[in-house]
């Protein structure tokens, strides 16, 4: 792409690197614009429909990403995809996982996790609600469904906090053209599928909503800052979803468990002091004797 800049009697041709091939699933462009306020009536559209929180209230919600609190200084940092703050400190994180990786939702569940503890205010009337959403570019669960709802349930399979939710969106099957489920999710999933700015605007110039979007892409196809960080992104995930398929051993694995294990005390310590050990015991899981021995030895 070329223009031209005046300088002085002299004109000079300018070239401007521009993204051709588009992937809105490339963690960059998937925060940069998922985050962004142009796309903010899409983004809460979609994930209204999705929870069930109402669009005006989603609107008006913080969308931030950013590092989240370490249990301690050694562990590696936690860096969420999307997290969006809203009122009464209920929260919504936002996962793109564009490769299928090993303990992929392991990791994103210990975020949750500890998200969910950090939203425990002492002296809280109500607890938070944390969603997870995955939007899942893969089948790992080799299912027809577009999209599958976990809850938190113990040994016995009762559920053990209605405070936290895991959504998983398969991406493939929401697109299909036997999808019935909500339209303007598959809408939505559509747009993170395309591929080409010009198919964009053309399949939505009427919509208003979408298009605003659009201009946010466009907006950062030619930002020549914006676009070193994407090719940077594009050339390393591939080699990081290998790393994780390859190197991730099973003593990373049991750290990932341990790390869901440690979230848990944290939170039952907050109700434990809020609610007593009966109600810690339904919201974490947790036995009786567990948060005895807690309790104990705080």
């Amino acid at each position: 792409m070329l223009y031209m800049k005046s300088r002085g009697d002299h004109k000079l041709k300018v070239e401007i690197k521009k993204l051709e091939n588009i992937n809105m699933l490339n963690d960059a462009m998937f925060k940069a614009v998922f985050r962004s306020v142009e796309a903010r009536k899409m983004v809460a559209t979609f994930l209204s429909r999705i929870t069930g929180i109402e669009e005006s209230i989603l609107e008006k919600a913080e969308y931030q990403g950013g590092e989240l609190v370490k249990n301690n200084i050694k562990e590696k940092g936690k860096v969420s995809d999307i997290i969006v703050k809203i009122q009464d400190d209920n929260k919504i994180i936002l996962e793109m996982n564009q490769f299928v990786s090993n303990y992929i939702f392991e990791k994103n569940m210990s975020y949750a996790f500890t998200m969910f503890a950090e939203t425990i205010p002492l002296r809280a009337k109500r607890y938070p609600y944390v969603y997870l959403i995955n939007l899942d570019n893969f089948n790992k669960f080799k299912t027809k469904e577009g999209i599958l709802h976990f809850k938190i349930r113990d040994e016995y399979g009762h559920i053990e906090t209605e405070h936290y939710q895991s959504i998983h969106l398969i991406l493939e099957n929401i697109i299909d053209e036997k999808y019935n489920g909500d339209k303007e999710i598959k809408k939505t999933v559509e747009f993170l599928k395309k591929n080409n700015l010009e198919e964009m605007k053309k399949e939505y110039g009427s919509d208003e909503k979408y298009m605003a979007a659009v201009r946010r892409v466009e907006d950062l196809s030619t930002d020549p800052n914006f676009i070193g960080y994407y090719d940077e992104k594009e050339a390393i995930q591939q080699d990081l979803d290998d790393m994780w398929e390859t190197g991730y051993d099973e003593g990373e694995k049991k750290g990932l468990e341990q790390g869901i294990k440690t979230e848990k005390i944290e939170i039952a310590k907050k109700l434990i002091e809020m609610d007593g050990i009966e109600k810690a015991s339904l919201i974490t899981g947790l036995s009786i004797e567990e948060l005895q021995k807690i309790k104990e030895d705080k």
